[in-house]
C-alpha cells in the first residue's frame, strides 16, 4: 500500500486534487488514481483542497489540516497599510520578550514558502545577554579591523565600499565607548541558517524571516535585520564559533527582537518603484 490513500467511499471525483497536483494524481475512469507518489514533496495541497476529506497521506498529520476560518477577510487596504507601517526598530525597551512570544514567531516562520517545499531552514534563538554582547563585540572588532585595513595608505576602496566606511568606523567607535551599534541592546536574536549548497536556501531563509517580522509587528514587537552581523560572519566564521551551526550550513539572515521604546506616528516615504511594463 502506498503513502497516499484515497477513500473511494468518500471521494466524489470532483477532480480538484488532480488540478492542484497533476503530477501525482490523475483522473482515470471516473476515479482518482495516485501515480509517482515517490516524487511528492509533502506540500499538502491535496489534503487542503479536498472538500470531503477523502485523501490521507502517511507522512502528513491530518490534525494539522484545520479548517480555514470563514470570516478571514482582510481588506487589501488594511494589508497595504499594515505592511507599509513596519519600521526597523533600533531602540528597545528594557523588557524581556517572553519565550512563548518567540516560539510564536518561530512557528509562523516555518509556514513560509520554500523552494520545492524543502523547508530546509533551521532557527536559532538567542536570549543570553552575555552571548549577545559577545557576538556584538566580535562583530564590532571585525569592522574595526576592516576599517583600519581599508584606511591604510595606498588603499583605495571602490566607490560602493567607500559609502560604507563611516558605518564600519562607527561600529568600532561605539564598541570602544561601551555601546552596542550592532544589536542595539536587543533582548533577543533570531538567526536562520540552511544548507549553503542549496540554491533555494537564501530565499527560503529570507522569506521565513519576513513571516517572522510581520508576525512580530502584529504582536507589537520590534525587529531589525542585522546585515552587519551577516556580512561579518560570512567573512569570519569564528565570530559564531559557539553557536554550533552545522558545518554545511550558512547563516543567511539575523534579526533583533524586542519591545520598541518609541512609537512611530506616521507612515513614511519611499522612492517610486523602478518598474518596466512589457
Amino acid at each position: 500500500m502506498g503513502k497516499i490513500a484515497i477513500d473511494a467511499e468518500r471521494c466524489i471525483s470532483c477532480g480538484e486534487c488532480v488540478v492542484v497536483c497533476p503530477s501525482i494524481l490523475i483522473a482515470e475512469n471516473g476515479k482518482i488514481k495516485v501515480v509517482d507518489e515517490e516524487h511528492c514533496n509533502l506540500c499538502g495541497h491535496c489534503l487542503a483542497i479536498c472538500s470531503v476529506e477523502a485523501i490521507d497521506h502517511e507522512d502528513l498529520d491530518r490534525r494539522e489540516f484545520v479548517d480555514l476560518p470563514q470570516d478571514l477577510n482582510i481588506s487589501p487596504e488594511a494589508i497595504f497599510t499594515f505592511l507599509r507601517s513596519r519600521r526597523s526598530c533600533r531602540v528597545f525597551a528594557a523588557k524581556e520578550v517572553p519565550k512563548q512570544s518567540l516560539e510564536e514567531l518561530i512557528d509562523i516562520g516555518r509556514y513560509a514558502p520554500t523552494g520545492h517545499n524543502s523547508q530546509n531552514f533551521e532557527f536559532l534563538v538567542i536570549q543570553n545577554k552575555e552571548l549577545i554582547r559577545e557576538l556584538a563585540k566580535r562583530t564590532a572588532v571585525f569592522y574595526g579591523n576592516l576599517y583600519k585595513m581599508l584606511s591604510a595608505p595606498g588603499v583605495n576602496p571602490p566607490p560602493w565600499l567607500q559609502g560604507h566606511m563611516r558605518g564600519f568606523r562607527l561600529n568600532w567607535e561605539y564598541h570602544l565607548e561601551g555601546k552596542d551599534r550592532i544589536f542595539r541592546n536587543a533582548p533577543a536574536l533570531i538567526i536562520i541558517h540552511a544548507p549553503a549548497e542549496n540554491v533555494s536556501s537564501a530565499q527560503n531563509c529570507h522569506l521565513a524571516m519576513a513571516h517572522i517580522m510581520f508576525q512580530a509587528q502584529a504582536m507589537v514587537l520590534g525587529t531589525c535585520i542585522i546585515g552587519y552581523f551577516i556580512t561579518a560572519v560570512e567573512r569570519d566564521p569564528s565570530i559564531v564559533k559557539e553557536l554550533d551551526i552545522p558545518q554545511n550550513n550558512k547563516i543567511f539572515t539575523c534579526c533583533t527582537v524586542g519591545y520598541p521604546k518609541l512609537t512611530f506616528r506616521k507612515l513614511v516615504q519611499r522612492k517610486p518603484p523602478a518598474v518596466r511594463w512589457m
